[in-house]
């Protein structure tokens, strides 16, 4: 009687996001089922019919992982190969090696960015880990403070850089031209991770001088480990890189074989993909190249990009290490489990983001910001960082912002003709705002280096807030520029 339908539509998703939050926070259940409740839910009281609902869901569920399933699949073989082969680990260690003191921080950052591009956070973290304890008693630093660049590399690809799953979730929601986002997620990101990793690195341990004695003992000893809490590294995994280690040949036999092997093998998707994104302007689409346009648009497609990848790593890695059919065959089929919960969030955050669409909630929460003149970046930024703040998941932040801004975003306009591409960034850079107690990676950072919580805080949840903050601020400055 005294809303208007726009101003319920609002408050049913105001209501549904506080209840998701809810249901993940305090009723500690999974992000996929709290989404599903999520949508049902808001297909319900927003009037949708009741018949309507579950087929609005399905079609979401289905749309999404067309777009990402693959891309998620294979980025995950790609990162197992390189894992299990000692590929990762050798890169990171060559381009260490190469950098003097001075120079440091810095290849630790690239180094977290070039791994992280085919795996997720944590298994990249745990990939890293040696290498950041190797260079933290070479240094004489602690641990934390020799590894902050490199959770910067690692965090910003997760947030701003396809084909990470995360990353590929908002270009394929957004319709966004992932080679060009791409190349300005790395304008944006480079200057956002410089500040988070090596500034940050460099200024905390002079705020905190006595940081480097008690507290770099208990870190090596945590790190030595290497064992991570089992709701983050289940035992299976720490037991099947052992096993693995000690069935193949050390990664210090194969190192001169392995770094530019493994290099190629992080490129070649990332250069297929700029390659089908300046197809239409090396060779015209129609006329005697017409073919060469279309194959090099069929080699830039993300999923035959990182398909190209994972052949090229079964092929070299698999003959550098002496594997054989049979156990190649093996990596392949282990490196799907660990990616099956992250699927199923995906899948139920695209139904969500279809009821969103399909009960108008969506478009009237759009219609508030324009109607208040909020910029459209600023906007998907304060969403997705005010979700991971009440939830603490940066895919799930970035899985709820652009469910409720994709069905609109074209009409959005940021002013610029790379609309989509600069609202991938400003969601990304808000999905990564404040990491703090209700992350299960604020957790994983604590064990894997032995902190406090107060340290923890001041170092890791600074370091999120940093990116977040810089890459928003590059976002918009990009933007300006762009017009």
């Amino acid at each position: 009687m005294f809303l208007s339908h726009a101003n319920y539509l609002l408050l049913c998703t105001v209501g549904t996001i506080a209840l998701l939050m809810l249901m993940i926070v305090r009723a500690r259940l999974h992000p996929a089922l709290a989404l599903l409740v999520a949508a049902l839910v808001l297909g319900t009281v927003s009037g949708m019919p009741l018949a309507r609902i579950p087929v609005s869901l399905s079609s979401g569920v289905g749309n999404l992982l067309s777009h990402v399933a693959l891309v998620l699949g294979l980025g995950a073989v790609l990162g197992h190969l390189l894992s299990r082969s000692g590929g990762a680990a050798a890169l990171g260690e060559g381009l260490v090696s190469r950098c003097g003191p001075r120079w440091l921080p810095v290849a630790m950052m690239l180094m977290g960015m070039l791994v992280g591009f085919p795996v997720f956070f944590e298994v990249g973290l745990v990939l890293l880990m040696p290498i950041v304890v190797s260079v933290a008693r070479r240094s004489g630093r602690s641990a934390i403070v020799a590894g902050l660049p490199t959770l910067a590399g690692l965090s910003i690809v997760h947030g701003l850089i396809p084909p990470h799953p995360a990353a590929m979730l908002a270009v394929a929601q957004y319709h966004a031209d992932v080679g060009k986002t791409i190349l300005m997620g790395l304008a944006v990101g480079l200057p956002a991770a410089v500040v988070a990793g090596p500034c940050w690195g460099w200024v905390y341990p002079r705020l905190q001088a006595r940081f480097a004695g008690a507290q770099m003992a208990r870190a090596d000893a945590a790190c030595d480990s290497h064992v991570a809490p089992e709701s983050f590294a289940p035992e299976s995994f720490v037991d099947e890189l052992e096993a693995d280690a000690e069935a193949q040949p050390s990664a210090s036999m194969h190192r001169a074989g392995l770094v530019p092997t493994a290099l190629l093998v992080l490129m070649l998707p990332v250069l297929l993909i700029f390659l089908g994104s300046w197809a239409d302007g090396m060779f015209a689409p129609l006329g005697p190249w017409a073919g060469v346009n279309a194959a090099l648009h069929l080699l830039g497609d993300p999923s035959v990009a990182l398909l190209a990848a994972v052949v090229v790593a079964q092929l070299l890695l698999g003959r550098i290490c002496g594997w054989s059919a049979a156990h190649t065959l093996r990596l392949t089929g282990e490196s799907f489990a660990p990616i099956a919960g992250v699927l199923l969030i995906l899948a139920t955050a695209g139904g969500f983001s279809r009821v969103l669409n399909d009960s108008g909630a969506a478009q009237a929460t759009v219609e508030l910001a324009m109607g208040a003149h909020l910029s459209p970046l600023l906007f998907a930024w304060l969403l997705a960082a005010t979700v991971r703040l009440a939830i603490g998941s940066a895919t799930v932040a970035m899985a709820v912002t652009t469910g409720i801004l994709a069905p609109v975003a074209l009409s959005m306009g940021t002013g610029t003709p790379y609309g989509a591409e600069l609202l991938v960034l400003a969601t990304g850079a808000g999905s990564l705002f404040c990491s703090h107690v209700n992350d299960p990676g604020f957790w994983m950072i604590k064990e894997f280096f032995g902190l406090e919580v107060s340290e923890t805080l001041a170092t890791w949840s600074v370091l999120e807030t940093l990116l977040s903050v810089v890459g928003l601020a590059g976002t918009l400055l990009l933007a300006g520029v762009l017009r």
